[in-house]
């Protein structure tokens, strides 16, 4: 039985550790063995590799030198690494202690071999379960946050992490920018191609976003044909720059969609908030709601950034001039 990760080998003293490494060969569990004879090169280790287990040998005379276990214990990355004591029958303490502090096993390396590697055995069984849960659990809750059409983040996930960059705006200072982005005369496409063609344009269009943002950035489908993009850090001047490489992308996408009436665009409406007076994130989705829609009145194709002084509109009449269904052409 193979799990191909490797093990690490842990003793102070040159004997132990080969005395367990050569156990530990024994059980033929393991694909390779990661020795170190310190705390300090131990958490190196750790840093760079990914154990299946650690096995640890303690000397008599070093029940202190169990404390590393508890490190361990605080560190996410760490922490599910199950680990493996030996000590002798007569160490008592030390055996208290290292299951105290979060071994999950306690032998004698004068335990015979079959008892060893049956007990090995079943901790790293149950570590495998442990992970193909952990994964499950991972990834029922990307889908609860993913938009099943486009792979990008749903509207769900959309109002928890504006909240978040709203409440971290307001304690730094620092502005966060909001695009609201809208597939120019969508409704003409679905109710010309049908919604098999639709739903592959907004295919592509994510594409587009996921491509032009960056890693700190957060695309979302925000619902039907409108799309999101929060942007940590950000003024409107870099928000523009994004929104016109977005402009840029999507003409060349339109590339494949030639044969349309009205070619391939998309508005978009820029908003931007810093700092506790103007990070509210609500507010922030009707000004970039009441651009989005300036754009749209002015043309299509375009960006449009809030700027009350030159709208003659507010954010709330913006909203409520919208098409039902959240449709527009």
């Amino acid at each position: 039985m193979s799990m191909n990760a490797p093990a690490v080998i842990f003793a102070h003293r040159h004997a132990d550790l080969e005395a367990l490494t050569g156990l530990a060969a024994g059980v033929g569990l393991f694909d390779a063995f990661l020795p170190c004879s310190g705390e300090r090169q131990l958490f190196d280790l750790l840093e760079h590799r990914e154990p299946a287990m650690i096995l640890f040998a303690c000397a008599a005379e070093q029940v202190d030198a169990l404390l590393w276990l508890k490190i361990l214990g605080k560190r996410d990355r760490w922490k599910d690494i199950p680990v493996t004591v030996f000590a002798g029958d007569d160490q008592l303490d030390a055996r208290v202690a290292a299951l105290e502090l979060g071994a999950c096993e306690v032998l004698s390396l004068a335990t015979p071999l079959r008892e060893i590697s049956a007990r090995l055995h079943r901790r790293m069984k149950q570590r495998q379960e442990m992970i193909r849960l952990k994964k499950s659990r991972e990834d029922l809750a990307r889908v609860a946050l993913t938009d099943s059409l486009t792979g990008l983040c749903n509207r769900a996930f959309f109002d928890v992490t504006l909240e978040s960059e709203a409440a971290r705006s307001a304690r730094t200072g620092l502005p966060y920018s909001l695009l609201m982005i809208d597939v120019d005369h969508f409704k003409w496409v679905n109710d010309t191609y049908g919604h098999q063609l639709g739903d592959t344009v907004l295919q592509g269009i994510a594409r587009v976003l996921k491509r032009s943002v960056r890693k700190s950035d957060m695309a979302c489908r925000y619902g039907g044909e409108e799309f999101a993009l929060i942007l940590p850090e950000t003024d409107i001047p870099a928000a523009q720059v994004l929104a016109v490489r977005i402009h840029r992308e999507i003409a060349v996408l339109a590339a494949s969609y030639d044969h349309f009436r009205h070619p391939l665009t998309v508005s978009i409406g820029i908003s931007c908030g810093s700092g506790k007076e103007q990070a509210d994130p609500a507010l922030l989705i009707e000004k970039a709601d009441c651009a989005l829609y300036a754009a749209k009145r002015n043309g299509r194709n375009r960006t449009e950034i809030f700027n009350l002084g030159k709208m003659d509109f507010s954010p709330a009449e913006a909203r409520d001039l919208r098409p039902p269904s959240n449709l527009r052409m």
